[in-house]
C-alpha cells in the first residue's frame, strides 16, 4: 500500500463515488426525459436547436446512445468499485470529444448551443474529465478492484 493511499473501511464507498454515481444516473434520466419532451412537442425549442435536432444523423444517434451507455456503465462500475469504471468514463470522454469535433465541422452545433449552452457543455465535459482522473486515482490507490 502506498503511503498516500486513502484507507477506506471495507464496504464503505467514498462520498465522491456516490456523487459521481448519482450525477450520471440522474443525468441519464434527465436526458431521456428531455429528448422525450422535445420530440413529443411538449417542450418548445427555438429555431436553432430545433434545426439541430432535426438534422441529427444515424451517427449522431449511435454516438449519443453509446456515450449514454458508457456514462451509465461507468457510474455503475464506480459505484461497485470496479477498475473498469476508468476505462468506461475514458471511452465516453474520447467519444464525446470526437462527436464535438464532427458536429463542429458538419452542423450548426455552435449556433444551436449559444453562449450559455457552450458554458454548460464545457462544464459537463470538464466534469467528465475530472471523473476520469478521479477514477484513475481510485484505481491507482487500489480502491477500485
Amino acid at each position: 500500500m502506498h503511503m498516500d493511499a486513502v484507507v477506506q473501511p471495507r464496504g464503505e464507498r467514498p462520498k465522491l463515488v456516490w456523487a459521481v454515481f448519482l450525477f450520471y444516473i440522474l443525468s441519464a434520466g434527465f436526458n431521456l426525459l428531455l429528448f422525450a419532451l422535445v420530440y413529443s412537442g411538449l417542450l418548445p425549442v427555438t429555431p436553432d436547436p430545433a434545426a439541430y435536432y432535426r438534422n441529427l444523423s444515424i451517427f449522431d444517434w449511435v454516438v449519443t446512445v453509446l456515450s449514454g451507455l458508457l456514462h451509465v456503465g461507468g457510474a455503475i462500475a464506480i459505484f461497485l468499485l470496479r477498475k473498469i469504471a476508468f476505462y468506461l468514463f475514458s471511452a465516453a470522454f474520447v467519444l464525446v470529444i470526437l462527436e464535438i469535433l464532427v458536429h463542429t465541422y458538419t452542423s450548426n452545433f455552435i449556433d444551436a448551443l449559444g453562449g450559455p449552452g457552450a458554458v454548460g457543455t464545457l462544464l459537463v465535459y470538464g466534469i467528465l474529465l475530472a471523473v476520469c482522473i478521479y477514477a484513475w486515482r481510485l484505481s491507482s490507490r487500489g480502491v477500485l478492484k
